[in-house]
Formats: C-alpha cells, structure tokens, sequence
C-alpha cells in the first residue's frame, strides 16, 4: 500500500480522454464500405469505453471528495505486478486491431486501391494526348500541295487546328463502354486497354493483335484473382478483429471496470475504518471481492492475450495475399511461354 494525495476533479477530467475524443480515435477504426454499417459494428465497443470513462470519473472524484474531508489520507492499493502487464500488453493488442482493421478496409475493401496508376509521366504523356497529336500533325504533312504549307505545319503556325482536331478525337475516345464485368482495378484497366487495341489490329492480321488478346485474357483473371483475395481479407480477418473488438475486449473493459471499481470501494472503506479493527467483516469482504475481480479480468486477459489465437488471424492474411502472387506469377508465367509461340514475321531482323 502507498499514499496518494489525490489532486482536484478538475484536473482528473483534464487528463483523461473526453467522450468526443474517444469516439473521433475509434472513427478511424473504418471497418465497413459506408458510415452506417461502421457505426452498427463499432458503436457496442465505443459506448462501452465511454462507459468506462464516465465511470472511472465518477469514482475518482468520490475518492477526491473523501480524502478532502478532515486530514484524511486514503491509501491506494497496489495491484499485482501481473495484472498492470497484462492490461498494458490488452492495451498495445487494442492498438494493434485497430491499426489492421483500419488499413485493411482503407485498401482491401476499395475494389480501385491500385487504379488508376499512379505514375506522373505515364500520366503526362496521357493528358498531352501525344498520340493524337502525332497522328494529326502526319495527315497534315500527308495532304500537304504547297512548300508554303509545309513550312506553316512544321512551325506549328496550325496549331490551333491541331488542338481543335485532338480535342475532337478526344470527344471521340471518351465515349466508350466498359463492360460491368471487368473489375476496376490496375489489371482490370490493362485487360480493357490490350483488348481495346487488339481489335483495333484485327483487321491487319497484325501477330500484336493475337498477343495483346492473350494479355487482355490472363490480366482480366489476375484481376479477378486480386478481388478474390481482398474478399478473404475482409471476410477472414477484417471481419473476425472486428467481433473480437466488440466482444472479447468488451468483456475485459468490463473486468478491468469492475476491478477498479471494488478497489476505489475498498480502499473508501478501509479509510473509514478505525486502525485497530482490522477485523472488520465488511472490509474482509470487500479486499475479497477485489480479489477476485483481479484473478478473473488476469483470466480473461490471459485469453485475449493468447499468442496462437492472433498469430493465426495473421496466417490467414498472409495466406490470402501468398494465393494471389502466386496464381498471378502462374498465370503471368504462362502467358509469357505462350507469347513465345505466336509465330511472327519481320521484314528487317536486325532490329531485335
């Protein structure tokens, strides 16, 4: 036992998180596609941990009020060592999940976290519509009859045409239909872009029509093998911290509660209590249920803490993310064996 001289309510209420700010840190915890599904599965444990505050709040200010009565001082029970380390290491778990739950849904349940690419050149390049560009700028050399007109399309004295003719043909591309089937995703895009040539090049007879179906078939599965694996990740692990959240930390916050609420009613009571009469019924009974309280929220800790339990929620995830690099490095693999085979014929060999 060690005294404690307990400063103003005040100050207490200063320390401690506010109500606000608890349910603004668990906002983060997103672990749904909208806002109304993430409140129905957040709200059991964020009402609990305001619980817990408000009550905490109200026994520390009794304790506070009691100890500024008169010249009393009331001495603050120790708690096992064994029980502070495990509430720390429930503590560092909670920071854990969290963490997992919000990242997972930040990536794994946004079917276009990887889309579109994010590479500022390849961008640039896109937006200045370079090929538009090159293309109007050769049909105009192409239907050139005068040397002064020539010279007015190479000093780009057009260019004003040019821009018209590429926004047109930007009109144009615009208008185009995905089918609803092809997952909006980095591989899903290059499956529509590859396909979208391919038939472009159907008519020549051009081998770079049969490759780019080929790599349009094999992106499309890498796609939908990525949606695959971002389903189990929610379903598998997202979707099991989240209930562990709401039910077995919500049973602990409750034990580790109770814990402190037997101890600031026992050691009240033992403040009361005359120094001889150390005899006193009601005090026993009291240190006994603090007793109690502590062994059964150590239990339960204990069970929250358990290393196999955690570790096998991360095997899961890795074994979701192993699947798809491996099928996509199967699929990548055998695609690159089968362009191999398309037969080709250039007139000049010296350029490979």
């Amino acid at each position: 036992m060690s005294s404690f001289k307990f400063p103003t309510f005040q100050s207490i209420q200063e320390s401690l998180p506010t109500v606000d700010q608890v349910k603004e840190s668990l906002a983060k915890v997103n672990v749904s596609k909208n806002v109304d599904q993430f409140r129905e599965q957040i709200t059991p444990f964020a009402n609990k941990t305001t619980q817990l505050i408000s009550t905490q709040l109200q026994q520390v200010q009794q304790l506070a009020n009691a100890n500024l009565v008169g010249d009393s001082k009331i001495e603050v029970s120790q708690l096992p060592t064994e029980y502070t380390e495990l509430e720390n290491n429930c503590d560092l778990l909670l920071k854990l999940y969290t963490d997992l739950i919000h990242y997972n849904n930040e990536t794994y349940s946004k079917i276009s976290y990887d889309y579109p690419p994010g590479n500022y050149a390849i961008n640039k390049i896109r937006e200045a519509n370079v090929g538009g560009v090159l293309s109007s700028k050769f049909n105009q050399l192409k239907n050139v009859s005068s040397p002064q007109e020539l010279e007015n399309i190479l000093l780009g004295k057009q260019q004003e045409d040019i821009n018209a003719h590429t926004t047109e043909h930007d009109e144009e591309l615009s208008i185009q239909t995905t089918s609803a089937n092809i997952p909006k995703t980095l591989y899903g895009q290059l499956s529509v872009i590859t396909e979208k040539h391919s038939e472009e090049l159907k008519s020549s007879n051009n081998a770079l029509s049969l490759a780019l179906l080929q790599i349009s078939s094999t992106y499309l599965e890498v796609a939908n093998a990525r949606l695959d694996q971002d389903k189990k990740i929610i379903k598998d692990v997202n979707d099991k911290l989240v209930a562990i959240l709401n039910e077995n930390f919500i049973k602990v916050t409750e034990l580790r509660k109770t814990v402190y609420a037997t101890r600031s009613e026992f050691d009240l009571l033992r403040s009361k209590v005359d120094e001889n009469d150390q005899e006193n019924e009601e005090l026993i009974s009291k240190e006994d249920e603090l007793v109690s309280a502590t062994e059964t929220a150590v239990v339960e800790m204990k069970k929250l803490l358990k290393p196999s339990k955690n570790i096998n929620l991360l095997k899961i995830f890795i074994q979701a993310q192993r699947e798809y690099f491996e099928l996509s490095a199967k699929k990548l693999a055998s695609l690159s064996a089968s362009l191999d085979t398309i037969e080709v014929n250039d007139e000049d060999e010296d350029d490979e």
